[in-house]
């Protein structure tokens, strides 16, 4: 009896659910046919220009280049691949969640007014296909108030949109900030392009080293003078050489003033990193210690000559950037550490040594 009664309340509880998704599905599909919530873009691939204001005077027009895979930045800087990338993912992927309630309608309207921002898609032509006015996340959280406007006319009605497969809202993704949105890399070799690369230490031009990988793939280790050194470790200096393909800076805010920059500019660094490619193309940081801005310690206990976390930099354009030690550690290995020979592992029964 109890198991019968089990399988009844199972078969309610599914039909339930089954009945709730099914008029969600069909409010969804209600609403696709209403003029001004076709949010979606489905073809993002034509997309080649956005352009994100906001009410505070902030803007960034972001383009799509004719070659290479970074989009072009207010004409100045390259964009961020990884937020391009999911903006055009939102674009895709929009859909109206519902209507904005009744009672909430006016509020909507109120803050897409003076707080929204307004978000222009084009495709081709002088004309943006769609606009959004983005405005604020639902109470929820689960969706954001937004509205339409297409080369018909603007939409009359806010909407709640969201992005199939994702929960949260989207409005953070439209971000105004120049320096947000700038490209972080500093390195950028894929495949097998890096050709060279150079550790310069100025105060001990002894250490200084380079790496130059031949067409057989051989890897040549030189000192400053152009002697070549033997390499006991093949696979620990691949490994060092590998890392200098993709290399990015942390943030453009160095957190220091104006002045303080400009004497960073004129200090001599503690490392120069330059890479280059096969195609001659080089890349080139300077590396800063950073002072230490607390008691902060090491492994052994002893205070930290310089801060733990984080180096300065200064690109070749001259900005001074913030870099993570957790990147940077490793591509600043000293010389006498790529002359050492890597230590074996002890052999498992059973299995072979590895050799070098």
């Amino acid at each position: 009896m109890h198991s019968n009664l089990r399988i009844l309340y199972l078969l309610a509880t599914l039909t339930a659910v089954l009945g709730v998704v099914w008029w969600f599905q069909a409010q969804q599909g209600s609403l696709a046919h209403i003029e001004g919530t076709q949010f979606a873009i489905e073809d993002t691939s034509t997309v080649d220009k956005i352009f994100i204001a906001d009410m505070d005077g902030n803007a960034v027009t972001l383009t799509r280049p004719a070659q290479g895979r970074l989009w072009d930045l207010n004409g100045k800087y390259k964009a961020r691949e990884d937020a391009v990338a999911l903006l055009l993912k939102t674009f895709k992927r929009a859909s109206v969640q519902g209507p904005v309630a009744e009672a909430a309608r006016p509020n909507v309207i109120r803050l897409l007014a003076s707080r929204g921002k307004k978000v222009e898609v084009y495709q081709g032509g002088e004309q943006p296909v769609k606009t959004w006015y983005v405005g604020t996340a639902t109470p929820s959280h689960t969706g954001t108030y937004m509205l339409l406007e297409t080369q018909e006319g603007k939409g009359q009605d806010p909407y709640v949109v969201h992005m199939e497969g994702f929960t949260g809202y989207l409005s953070t993704r439209f971000f105004t900030n120049e320096r947000e949105w700038r490209y972080t890399g500093l390195f950028d070799y894929p495949g097998r392009t890096l050709q060279r690369i150079e550790v310069e230490t100025p105060e001990d031009p002894q250490n200084s080293y380079s790496l130059e990988v031949n067409a057989r793939g051989t890897l040549r280790l030189e000192k400053v003078n152009g002697i070549a050194l033997d390499i006991l470790d093949t696979a620990g200096v691949q490994t060092h050489f590998l890392r200098f393909k993709k290399v990015h800076l942390e943030t453009y805010r160095s957190r220091l003033s104006e002045v303080q920059e400009d004497s960073l500019r004129r200090a001599n660094p503690a490392f120069v990193l330059t890479a280059w490619g096969r195609d001659g193309r080089s890349s080139s940081v300077q590396v800063h210690w950073k002072p230490r801005t607390g008691l902060d310690r090491d492994a052994e206990g002893e205070l930290m000559t310089h801060d733990g976390e984080h180096l300065y930099g200064v690109t070749e354009q001259g900005e001074v950037v913030l870099l993570q030690r957790f990147v940077f550690d490793p591509l600043i290995r000293p010389l006498e550490e790529l002359l050492r020979r890597r230590v074996p592992p002890v052999a498992t029964e059973g299995l072979p040594m590895p050799t070098n």
